[in-house]
């Protein structure tokens, strides 16, 4: 079983901020004497809907997602504290009602999905749970439809629930393409993908197609983990018009501050569906080492 691990930290300024209402000021200085203990969920909230999306190899038999409940006070619990959880239908209708037909969630087939910790404890002298699996059985799972379980707290023993980080949104995104691929990548330390390529070539890697929406994916090229963004039309299951481009936050995160540009691409040189490979490239230049790098990523399966 692979397990994935999606605790994030929640800083003490981000909790305050879910009930600045309770925080009084009196000459300037902030009391916190009055503001009553939260529980939330730190992964959860659509502020984290994409980090909830669940993409993984679909020929893996198991898989397993981790979340934890977090008591949000001045100080750590007095006493142990059980907090319930439960499957929210509610919340998958608020989702729903905010997409078009052909975006919206069913609720995860019975056979695909596993959750059975419904009380979790903040130990007395803590503020974290253990952690919290929902099981997910990959290999069982449609790709092509869009499935969620969201799961909220419905009783915080007495402790305001958040209204914003009450509920995990855990959610896979139907699109043909989406998972598990094998992975290629070639390195040339100049501008024309001849000779030699550089020793950071690879073969034989693994990497997810993870999705946006039904026909557009992400994946992480071999040059720094800037993301190729592939998108397409899908034709009642015959796929055309493939489209890529690069992430820009990965551009702006990775590139422009050392100054490196796209001089070429990114291009398509294979968009094989019925197959399942796909191969792009793109080049780039540094006017500081006056270098170029032409590159090549291919994904099949």
């Amino acid at each position: 079983m692979k397990a994935k691990y999606i605790v994030l930290i929640l800083s003490l300024s981000a909790a305050t901020m879910a009930f600045p209402s309770c925080v009084k000021n009196r000459g300037g200085e902030t009391s916190f004497g009055s503001i009553k203990p939260v529980v939330q969920i730190p992964e959860g909230g659509m502020a984290n809907f994409g980090a909830s999306a669940l993409t993984f190899p679909g020929t893996d038999d198991v898989d397993t997602a981790w979340f934890r409940i977090d008591f949000a006070a001045t100080n750590v619990a007095s006493k142990d504290v059980t907090i319930t959880l439960g499957y929210d239908a509610n919340a998958l209708a608020v989702v729903n009602s905010t997409l078009d037909p052909t975006s919206q969630y069913a609720k995860f087939p019975d056979s695909t999905y596993s959750f059975t910790t419904t009380k979790v404890t903040v130990k007395s002298g803590g503020n974290y749970s253990a952690q919290v699996p929902f099981i997910v059985f990959p290999s069982k799972i449609d790709p092509t439809k869009s499935y969620m379980f969201p799961i909220s707290i419905t009783d915080g023993s007495g402790n305001t629930i958040s209204d914003n980080f009450g509920t995990i949104y855990y959610h896979v995104i139907g699109n043909p393409i989406a998972g598990g691929y094998s992975w290629d990548f070639t390195r040339w330390n100049n501008n024309t993908g001849t000779g030699t390529p550089n020793s950071l070539s690879f073969t034989g890697g693994s990497t997810v197609f993870s999705p946006d929406n039904p026909t557009k994916v992400e994946v992480p090229g071999g040059y720094l983990g800037i993301r190729y963004v592939i998108t397409f039309t899908n034709n009642a299951g015959t796929l055309s018009n493939f489209q890529v481009s690069l992430n820009a936050d990965d551009i702006a995160a990775s590139l422009t501050p050392s100054g490196i540009t796209v001089s070429d691409g990114p291009t398509i040189l294979t968009a094989d569906p019925v197959n399942g490979v796909y191969q792009f490239h793109f080049s780039v230049f540094n006017p500081g080492a006056n270098a170029s790098r032409y590159l090549i990523d291919k994904y099949y399966r």
